[in-house]
């Protein structure tokens, strides 16, 4: 049974708190609150608390839990555009040989942390010294070391040397829906001695800021697939919409005009968020390998450095994620130009059917108006009996035994309407034709 000493764990979790595109001010009151809450919340999980002390951005503690002596530490740094926090708690039972069984005892003192959409992901250390340098009883250890601390074996391993001590990356598969914080990425670190932990604690600010951009890269890397897939569905949209040939819609032409305006406002703007994710990548990228670096020349002057297991997420990041955003923007920026078009043509489809509906309209105005104004023009003739005496109208106002000025009202009724629609229609006729001819030289130009 391997002697586990001295058993340390650490969460460095990240979020945003500036950038292009959103407002993080609801998730800074989350925090706020969540930081307020924390001495309450040492005081209920220990038995006994022995020291509390808060500043503005630092509550140290200790305490007993279950009669053995912890303490730790919640933290909280500004990098700039990202709010890190860390817990760090530690204890050192007396008994060794069982002291993984305290790990999830040392979890109860990290509270749920608040979780956002501007949350980057978060990260778990485990460490403390061990009395055994094999690699698989190590292995073994580390395996139930993460079963205690996140219920599930992990998916993904790399093993790598730091200052001596065996260090297991571990991590679980999430899905692309899945929060920042569901692959428990975890970082499981077997020194052989105190003074060589205590050397590593030197080097904490580093690890601190290594994972942070590590974090910014996966997070922009999974909201890439994100807006990929937004994207692709916005176009898909505006396809239907097109309109078919003949017997169009005015109106539904113009709902469509305005849906497909938005769809491509949002179309752009989301493109331009694919294009910063890529510099997000690139920026994060350069700085993870400077904070490797770093960590990778202080560790190897003090015992033998294997970083290989980090080394393997930069290959990641090079040769996968970064050409594949490259060939999303690449495949996708010419469907901007192809939304353009569609929607200038829907546009333009739309300015010719009102315009021929305007046109249409005006013309009913005109070959009403002529016939009305006929109409008039010969009901107001004053004599009509030239017309009264003709056969046909004689007979029908015998007939109808009609006085003269009856006879004479009923004639100018019904020549006027006669010769208004008549009119009217030679009025539309003229028109008619002289579209006709408009339309044909117009033909001829082109």
């Amino acid at each position: 049974m391997i002697n586990y000493s001295y058993i340390t764990l650490d969460l460095f979790a990240y979020t945003l708190i500036k950038g292009l595109g959103f407002d993080s001010s609801n998730s800074l009151k989350q925090y706020q609150h969540f930081w307020q809450q924390l001495p309450d919340y040492v005081n209920s999980s220990l038995h006994d608390v022995y020291g509390l002390k808060q500043s503005e951005d630092k509550l140290n503690f200790s305490g007993k839990l279950d009669d053995y002596p912890v303490d730790g530490s919640y933290q909280s740094f500004n990098l700039g555009d990202t709010q890190a926090f860390v817990f760090d708690h530690s204890a050192n039972p007396k008994d060794t040989q069982n002291s993984v069984n305290y790990l999830s005892q040392l979890k109860t003192l990290t509270p749920d942390f608040p979780t956002t959409d501007l949350t980057l992901g978060q990260t778990w250390m485990i460490s403390g010294w061990v009395s055994s340098s094999q690699e698989d009883e190590l292995e073994n250890l580390a395996q139930t070391l993460y079963k205690t601390l996140v219920g599930q074996e992990w998916d993904h391993q790399r093993i790598g040397q730091f200052m001596g001590a065996t260090v297991f990356e571990v991590w679980r598969s999430p899905q692309l829906s899945d929060k920042p914080i569901a692959n428990s990425h975890t970082l499981i670190i077997f020194y052989t001695n105190d003074k060589q932990m205590e050397a590593a604690g030197k080097l904490y600010r580093y690890w601190l800021n290594l994972l942070c951009h590590r974090h910014k890269i996966w997070y922009a890397y999974t909201y890439s697939r994100q807006l990929k897939q937004e994207l692709q569905n916005e176009f898909n949209q505006i396809l239907p919409s097109f309109p078919t040939p003949g017997g169009y819609d005015l109106d539904k032409l113009k709902r469509d005009l305005n849906n497909n305006r938005h769809i491509l406002f949002r179309y752009s703007q989301k493109l331009n968020l694919l294009a910063n994710q890529q510099q997000t990548i690139i920026t994060n990228f350069y700085n993870y390998q400077n904070y490797l670096n770093l960590i990778e020349t202080q560790a190897t002057k003090r015992g033998t450095t294997k970083l290989t297991f980090l080394n393997a997420f930069s290959q990641t990041v090079e040769k996968h994620y970064q050409p594949q955003l490259e060939q999303d923007i690449a495949s996708l920026t010419p469907s901007l130009g192809t939304l353009q078009g569609l929607t200038d043509t829907v546009r333009g489809i739309v300015e010719i059917e009102q315009a021929q509906r305007d046109r249409n309209f005006q013309n009913n105005i005109a070959i009403v108006g002529v016939g009305l104004g006929t109409a008039s023009i010969l009901a107001s003739v004053p004599d009509l009996e030239m017309i009264t005496e003709l056969p046909p109208v004689n007979a029908y106002i015998s007939h109808w035994q009609l006085s003269k000025p009856q006879a004479n009202f009923v004639v100018s009724l019904n020549v006027s309407i006669f010769a208004g629609v008549w009119v009217a229609i030679f009025t539309a006729i003229v028109i008619k034709l002289g579209e006709l001819l408009r339309s044909n030289k117009s033909s001829e130009r082109r």
